[in-house]
């Protein structure tokens, strides 16, 4: 009797409970002539996202705009709302998510309006996040359990001539111990993230 109640409890461990955990696959890109292009001023710009709230988007930024001094590099950083300040006030918010949404489709950046924006902000570079193919399922008793997904990339086009300079992709997890348990937060999800991006800053030090 003892035997089968132990094999029946362990059963119900297994269904309940499984390995957890939580990773981040990582890719970087550097263009190969990065060290011929004079970044000093980079403006970071708000993320490209729908899915999470404005103040959570500003903390990504923020912990980002941190990150780049953490780590050591010398940019001199516009923040996103200094950036759409000087945007609006130059007439360009809606020429810049037009060219955005334009460069989405086709891959090909119009030189134009990057030149335009890098003088109005008077930046070498634009910095942008963007998340997306979020993922979240909430544990299922004896199923499979709680799940949390997406990917954030972060891309520095030049405002000479329009060019990705640099950009790290990732997609990050994190998955619950129980099945008993709901999606993990996304925000935990996207710092995992933000880690990886901002270790694979190239430098300025």
């Amino acid at each position: 009797m003892k035997k089968y109640l132990s094999i029946f409890v362990s059963t119900i461990f297994i269904f309940i409970c499984g390995c957890g955990g939580s990773g981040v696959d990582t890719q970087n890109y550097q263009d190969p002539t990065l060290t011929n292009y004079k970044i000093n001023t980079i403006a970071v710009l708000p993320i490209r996202n729908s899915y999470i709230s404005l103040g959570d988007s500003k903390e990504i930024n923020r912990y980002f705009m941190t990150g780049v001094s953490r780590k050591g590099l010398k940019y001199k950083i516009i923040g996103p709302d200094e950036a759409i300040e000087k945007l609006n006030k130059d007439s360009l918010v809606d020429i810049y998510y037009e060219y955005l949404k334009s460069y989405s489709n086709t891959g090909i950046p119009n030189t134009e309006t990057i030149k335009k924006v890098g003088v109005s902000l008077n930046c070498d570079a634009i910095v942008q996040g963007e998340i997306y193919d979020i993922i979240k399922i909430d544990g299922q008793y004896g199923s499979h359990k709680g799940e949390t997904r997406c990917k954030v990339r972060y891309s520095a086009v030049s405002t000479k001539d329009g060019k990705v300079i640099w950009e790290t992709s990732t997609e990050s997890y994190d998955k619950t111990d129980f099945t008993t348990s709901g999606a993990p937060p996304l925000m935990n999800v996207i710092m995992n993230a933000m880690e990886s991006i901002i270790e694979g800053l190239p430098g300025n030090k």
